[in-house]
């Protein structure tokens, strides 16, 4: 009988190969143009370099990050409908892409915080025909007072009465 066992503080996920196949991948809606971008992000010299990836170098890096904030900038919400889901996906992209140090167009993470503090002062999206909507109604409200508190937007009285309204559902 042989046996092997190997120990690691990584687990066993495939993050080289996920990021760039997120990189590489061929279509461009603004849910795609952010998953490409955070890969972008990501896969800096010393990440790829640790995951035995083939990172991008920085003019290409930057290249790409910059691709994303114009093609996000060009077609995000320009017809007034804005995905719900995708704007908390959006605009932490854009403050990830920020604290980097990338030149992140302000009017575009502008309007995104924006569109957060009125959906989450609103009352939140009602994901009309979804299955447990008020589930993904509360998901989508903490994700966006998450990303509003990153910059200090996030209206705190809202987000109190949002945890005791789903507190008082499990009681």
């Amino acid at each position: 009988v042989t046996a092997r066992m190997l120990v690691s503080a990584l687990p066993p996920i495939p993050f080289a190969s996920a990021l760039n196949g997120a990189l590489n991948y061929p279509y461009g809606c603004a849910e795609q143009t952010t998953s490409k971008g955070y890969a972008a992000l990501m896969l800096d010299e010393a990440t790829s370099a640790m995951l035995g990836a083939d990172g991008l170098d920085a003019k290409t890096r930057r290249e790409r990050m910059e691709g994303a904030f114009g093609r996000l900038a060009s077609m995000w919400g320009d017809d007034g409908y804005i995905n719900p889901w995708l704007t908390p996906y959006i605009a932490e992209f854009l403050l990830d892409a920020k604290d980097a140090g990338f030149a992140v167009p302000d009017n575009v993470l502008q309007k995104a915080l924006n569109r957060l503090s009125e959906d989450l002062l609103s009352g939140g999206n009602q994901f009309y025909g979804e299955d447990r909507r008020e589930n993904l109604k509360f998901a989508n409200q903490a994700y966006s007072g998450y990303v509003l508190a990153r910059v200090n937007r996030a209206p705190l009285g809202t987000l109190r009465a949002l945890y005791d309204n789903e507190r008082s559902k499990s009681l």
